[in-house]
């Protein structure tokens, strides 16, 4: 069985990730890559974003947490993408890739989490989003809007205390939670869940679980 290729926005090795993706996947074998391997930070810094809608948010191996450009990403992933194949792809960011060409056997988490949603929201509902800036709050809150759907988003960055993100969740009464991030851990799903009293849906598992039925 070829491993799983798992191409994050920053940098590999992401130890977090494949922690998260193996209590779905088990002992399937994972290659990781990034985007920005190999780059120096001066070669990073060529990087930054252009605006707040052209902004992502990823971490590199060192463990430093970093703003990047979508656009000069996504024509990263572009050049991975063409090398891979028909193996299975997960591109480990729940960001939209505007102009990514379609390749067979990639996974893209916001695609699969937005389905998911759809299918199992109820028909009216309040929708709690989790995102990692507070600069995704007003156009993470557009996207996830539906005619039938209120949408309320809290920010909170991945490894940080959740505790108020939650609260303004559960104060808006939602009826469903979605972690609209890659990087977000066990941990704060836990939190979010007990402080909402609501289902909660992680890009991650989601994903991770639609990865293991390509694998087989």
């Amino acid at each position: 069985m070829e491993p799983l290729l798992v191409l994050t926005i920053g940098q590999a090795p992401r130890d977090d990730i494949e922690k998260e993706l193996r209590q779905v996947l088990g002992q399937r074998p994972i290659e990781m890559r990034g985007a920005l391997d190999g780059l120096s930070a001066e070669e990073i810094n060529q990087f930054s974003p252009e605006s707040a809608s052209d902004t992502f948010h990823t971490r590199l191996a060192n463990g430093a947490d970093v703003m990047i450009s979508k656009k000069a990403v996504t024509g990263r992933l572009e050049e991975m993408l063409a090398t891979t194949g028909s193996r299975p792809v997960v591109v480990a960011c729940t960001g939209k890739f505007v102009g990514l060409s379609r390749h067979q056997n990639v996974l893209f988490p916001s695609t699969i989490l937005e389905g998911v949603v759809d299918a199992v929201a109820p028909a009216e509902c309040t929708l709690g989003v989790l995102v990692p800036l507070a600069e995704q709050v007003e156009p993470l809150t557009r996207q996830w809007h539906r005619s039938n759907r209120e949408v309320v988003v809290a920010a909170v960055k991945p490894g940080d205390n959740p505790t108020e993100a939650a609260a303004a969740l559960a104060g808006a009464e939602v009826d469903l939670v979605v972690l609209d991030c890659f990087g977000y851990e066990t941990a704060l799903l836990d939190q979010v869940r007990e402080t909402t009293g609501v289902p909660v849906l992680s890009a991650v598992r989601c994903t991770a679980h639609i990865a293991s039925e390509l694998l087989g």
